[in-house]
This record gives C-alpha cells, structure tokens and sequence, in this order.
C-alpha cells in the first residue's frame, strides 16, 4: 500500500527508481569528505555540529550575538523529526536559508534528509509535487514527509545497505534518478 504522502505518484516511475537505486548510490560510501563530516559528530554538541555541516555544505561560517546562538542553538535541539515548522524563525537570519537548515539538521540528527532542488524535481516528474523553495520552511517539511513516505514503501531490496542515513541515500539516489 501507498503511504498517503505519495499519492498521486507514477507507480512505473516509482517502482523503476526502487529497482535502480542499488546502482544509483553504489558508490556512496566512497564520498570521504561525507562520511568523515557526519561521523565527527558529538551528540549534543550543536555550534560544533553546525560549524560542520556548514564547512561540508561550503557555506561561510555563522557569526552571530551570543542571544542568536542561544535561540539557534534551544531551537535546533528542541524539535524532533520530522517537524521543522518551530524553525521557520531562522529563515529571518542572514544567509540562512531552508537548505542550510536541512544540512544542520541532517547532520545533527542523521534522519533529517537534506533539502535538494534536483531531489525535488524528481520528485515532481514522479508525480509528487514538492516544491522546492528554500525561503519556506514548510516546502521543506513537505519534502521530509515525500522522503520518510519514500522510505516507508521501499521494498527490502531497494534500500541498499552502505551504513549510512537512509535520507542521505535516498536524496542522493533521486538527484541521480534519470
């Protein structure tokens, strides 16, 4: 059965991006610069977390008032996946942006998938629309809710098993999906 957050979807498209994604991320455990990112992570360690998820993402560092990485740093660790609505305040902060948010939160909690224009795009010749429009928390939340029911629906053989987030496999595995 469909997950409600896939409805609509191209089942012959769907079932062809289950039966290629094995080859689509085989080499995904060679990405280095990825693996050593993510696994430098301490849990609870938020400022280092996204001071690296934004050298990983080539965004310039944050500099912001101790009072700003208070609320970044209380807002980041309060919610839980998938919601991210609480954190539509941080688009208001200068060269923050949904994308970025999303590689913060995919680094930090390792659930999050990370917010793509061209995972979005796929998505929407599937037959899901999701929209992506990195000003809009809630674009975002709809593209975690197409991922999580993407994860849901995938046959056993479809998710292969490389040791990393099965988000990140499945962006990157609709990135390539052609």
């Amino acid at each position: 059965m469909i997950p409600v957050s896939l409805y609509g979807v191209d089942d012959i498209e769907l079932e062809r991006f289950y039966l290629e994604l094995p080859s689509l991320v085989s080499d995904l455990y060679e990405d280095e610069q990825y693996q050593i990112a993510l696994f430098a992570i301490k849990n609870g360690e938020i400022l280092e977390s996204l001071r690296i998820a934004d050298e990983w993402s080539d965004y310039a560092p944050y500099v912001w008032p101790e009072d700003i990485v208070i609320e970044v740093t209380m807002a980041l660790g309060t919610i839980k996946y998938p919601d991210v609505g609480l954190l539509e305040h941080l688009l208001t902060l200068e060269e923050v942006d949904a994308t970025r948010v999303s590689a913060w939160l995919h680094f930090i909690s390792k659930v999050y998938p990370i917010y793509s224009a061209k995972a979005c795009s796929t998505l929407d010749r599937m037959g899901i629309p999701t929209p992506y429009q990195p000003d809009d928390i809630a674009s975002y939340g709809l593209y975690i809710t197409r991922i999580e029911g993407l994860k849901v629906h995938a046959p056993a053989t479809g998710m292969a098993e490389i040791g990393l987030p099965r988000a990140r496999v499945l962006q990157i595995a609709l990135e390539r999906f052609k």
